[in-house]
């Protein structure tokens, strides 16, 4: 059954966690169907919702800080323009601090 064209677009973790919800109610049905001890049923509950709300944290967090917009150079200052290569030149690698090959 297609979407009416004004639902809106919920989020695709929308529904990772719909059934992380369901998990953390049925598994403790199941657990105190086949005779464990309600406080067992209930730490198992309370894990499990533990973890689906840290799920549900890190999964809007890296949404929102993909949104960011990411800067050029992260160690470049803004104001001063890069300069482009020389046509044909190779980029120079990064030394970091360390003394060239073959020096000592």
């Amino acid at each position: 059954m297609p979407r009416p064209a004004h639902a809106p677009v919920r989020p695709p973790e929308d529904d990772l966690l719909r059934w992380a919800a369901l998990g953390c109610l049925l598994a403790p049905a199941v657990l105190l169907w086949r005779g464990v001890p309600f406080l067992t049923a209930a730490g198992v509950a309370c894990g499990l919702a533990a973890v689906a709300a840290a799920s549900r944290m890190l999964i809007r967090r890296s949404r929102r800080l993909a949104a960011l917009p990411r800067p050029r150079h992260v160690d470049a200052d803004p104001r001063v323009p890069t300069p482009a290569p020389a046509p044909g030149a190779s980029a120079p690698l990064p030394t970091r601090g360390r003394a060239p090959r073959g020096t000592p």
